[in-house]
């Protein structure tokens, strides 16, 4: 199960490993990376291997610049790029090219004989006795739930900013104390969060021992003494064989293969993602739209994306912002149109209200044209709201009955118009 910011914004998602080895035991111990064994990033060494081979351990370069290297776990026999753990703020030892520490597992006043990449996806730090962990990889999760993998309480999953960046993002899983587990948006870099946008309602007093388990059957559920309390999956998905075939497909014709979707919780991320307070799923002046479970962000006419390669940051307009200038576009009816997006809204950053029987999609437009201030305006049926810069929590879905009318100067208004003139002080 995957918790993704850019690409799935820390919605639930169950991508779950490919075919593993039958006669592989999956917490088995192979302790073959002995003491003073080291890897290096860009250079030719090979990455430490769990037994079967699925997956791996060492550097990968998962940006466009190749210079730059994540320290991570990804699944080797799967074509597509797919970590599943990543060095990302976690407190082996990682040295620079000057032979100064910049990173070390923490492992207390223990000292590790070995280490070993199990074929559950889990990295080990091993003292004596194979199966004695004094550090492991499962119990600093990222972004990712492997099958084997439990989140106790106080534990965490945290998306990742975008598709290529690694960097905690805005969105996060809790295991609480009191037993519930919770979606969050987060505001960085203090990770305070702001409204809950989906959780298991399984709080209880003095209930700290819940916690999240994905087991190897292909249930994941809330476990407390035991016990399942609450299941997250809605159905068993299969063996190991079985959830190979429906999660990872591989097109013979296309010659492509990639990652399918199994389960999304919530199943609308766009519509579970509005608070007052924060963007949403998706950036400010941007919209949502939920394709396949996924939240889909896109830029209105008029506006353009803050950054090409993530749409989830948000858009900027291709404008200058409303000044209430005697100048200022906005202030010459002339140089005004309103883009329209039909079954979308943006329910926050409203200013005002006008209501009545009289007032139609025109009328509505004309409210927001006269007012300086007003950089959109949401019309349904007899309601006109005026909403300010930045538009937050837009969304677009069939069953949003509204229009937005977005106010943005005409293609062939000038930028010597839109700029306002600037006196000097004597």
């Amino acid at each position: 199960m995957t918790f993704q910011a850019i690409r799935f914004h820390l919605i639930f998602l169950i991508l779950l490993s490919p075919l593993l080895s039958s006669g592989l035991v999956a917490g088995q111990s192979d302790c073959r990376i002995t003491l003073n064994s080291a890897i290096t990033a860009g250079g030719n060494s090979p990455p430490w291997l769990s037994p079967s081979g699925e997956f791996a351990f060492g550097f990968r370069s998962p940006s466009l610049n190749k210079d730059l290297f994540l320290l991570s776990i990804w699944f080797d026999k799967v074509p597509e790029l797919t970590i599943a753990w990543s060095k990302n703020d976690h407190p082996f030892v990682l040295y620079d090219s000057q032979g100064h520490e910049i990173w070390k597992a923490w492992t207390g006043s223990q000292r590790s004989t070995c280490a070993a990449m199990l074929d559950s996806g889990n990295f080990v730090l091993i003292t004596g006795d194979p199966s004695n962990y004094i550090w492991e990889s499962f119990d600093m999760p990222t972004d990712t739930f492997l099958p084997g993998q439990r989140l106790p309480t106080e534990g965490k999953l945290t998306s990742r900013q975008s598709e290529l960046n690694y960097s905690n993002g805005r969105f996060q899983l809790r295991m609480q104390r009191d037993g519930n587990l919770v979606l969050y948006t987060i505001f960085l870099p203090t990770e305070s969060v702001s409204d809950a946008y989906w959780a298991s309602e399984t709080d209880l007093a003095n209930s700290s021992d819940t916690q999240l388990v994905f087991d190897e059957a292909g249930f994941i559920y809330l476990e407390r003494g035991n016990k399942n309390i609450f299941n997250v999956t809605k159905r068993p998905l299969g063996s190991r064989q079985d959830r190979s075939r429906q999660n990872y497909a591989v097109d013979t014709a296309r010659g492509s293969s990639a990652w399918s979707v199994v389960q999304t919780t919530p199943e609308d991320m766009c519509a579970a993602v509005l608070n007052d307070i924060g963007s949403g799923a998706c950036g400010y002046n941007s919209y949502c739209v939920n394709i396949d479970g996924r939240p889909n962000c896109f830029c209105p006419d008029g506006y353009s994306p803050l950054d090409p390669l993530d749409s989830h940051r948000g858009c900027r307009p291709n404008f200058e912002l409303p000044s209430c200038q005697e100048n200022g576009w906005e202030s010459n009816v002339e140089f005004v149109e309103f883009k329209e997006l039909n079954n979308t809204d943006w329910p926050f950053t409203d200013y005002e209200l006008q209501t009545g029987h009289e007032i139609d999609k025109e009328r509505c437009k004309e409210f927001c044209l006269r007012d300086c201030l007003c950089a959109a305006a949401i019309y349904n049926g007899n309601n006109c709201w005026k909403k300010r810069f930045p538009l937050s929590n837009g969304r677009q879905s069939i069953d949003v009955n509204r229009i937005a009318l977005l106010k943005v100067p005409k293609d062939n208004v000038t930028s010597t118009v839109l700029k306002p003139k600037i006196g000097r002080r004597t």
